[in-house]
């Protein structure tokens, strides 16, 4: 069976900032982490991220994506979440959240390493989607996973969640993305014709920094 993966992004209200972080790092985290299936999880943040676009990124790596459908983990979601969950998530501006099947490559963990996480999450028309999975396997991940400072590079196909297709890149900075090798890589001719077959498909292309760089060792991030 395939490693699964649960994608959230988050936004508390500013004035809520605080709080929701001492929440997602003394409570949610742990929570989740006691579950069984649910193998590792980190904490991405965007600082320059605009207001209501998704701030916060959490990554969940799992045994399988039926790791989301045990009675241990319904058991802490829905009516069954604590009250400073209900509280934290309730005021959320923002909340999206994606179950997903790792379809590249093979069982492939993540870097823990990676101090930089970019994010691609999109779709394509089901009439090309043969050839844009064709082009994402044979040729874009190919190359961005031998740019210089990605770590990895993994793809995710969500059967909760839009856009299905997901795909991560553990970098060892921020400054990956975008460099030179990084955007010769985006420019071949087939990438420039997969642009245009899905240039009407909602897109979210982030880099994110690790939170836990970022934030004094108070909680699990």
């Amino acid at each position: 069976m395939r490693k699964g993966l649960l994608l959230t992004m988050t936004e508390p209200p500013a004035p809520m900032e605080e709080e929701f972080n001492a929440w997602y790092d003394s409570e949610h985290l742990p929570e989740r982490l006691s579950i069984p299936g649910f193998n590792s999880a980190r904490r991405w943040v965007d600082p320059n991220a605009a207001a209501g676009s998704g701030k916060y990124l959490a990554t969940y790596e799992l045994d399988s994506p039926h790791a989301l459908q045990t009675p241990e983990y319904l058991a802490h979601v829905g009516d069954n979440f604590t009250p400073w969950s209900k509280r934290c998530l309730s005021r959320c501006v923002l909340f999206r959240r994606w179950a997903c099947a790792q379809i590249f490559p093979g069982d492939a963990a993540p870097s823990p390493e990676a101090s930089a996480l970019f994010l691609a999450c999109g779709d394509v028309p089901a009439e090309h989607e043969a050839e844009f999975n064709k082009w994402y396997d044979s040729e874009h991940i190919p190359l961005l996973a031998a740019v210089p400072g990605v770590l990895r590079a993994r793809r995710f196909l969500a059967a909760e969640g839009k856009p299905r297709y997901v795909a991560l890149y553990d970098l060892a900075d921020a400054q990956v993305a975008g460099s030179a090798p990084w955007n010769a890589a985006l420019e071949t001719p087939w990438a420039k014709r997969i642009d245009k077959l899905v240039e009407n498909c909602e897109w979210i292309l982030t880099t994110y920094l690790a939170y836990d760089s970022l934030s004094p060792p108070a909680g699990r991030g």
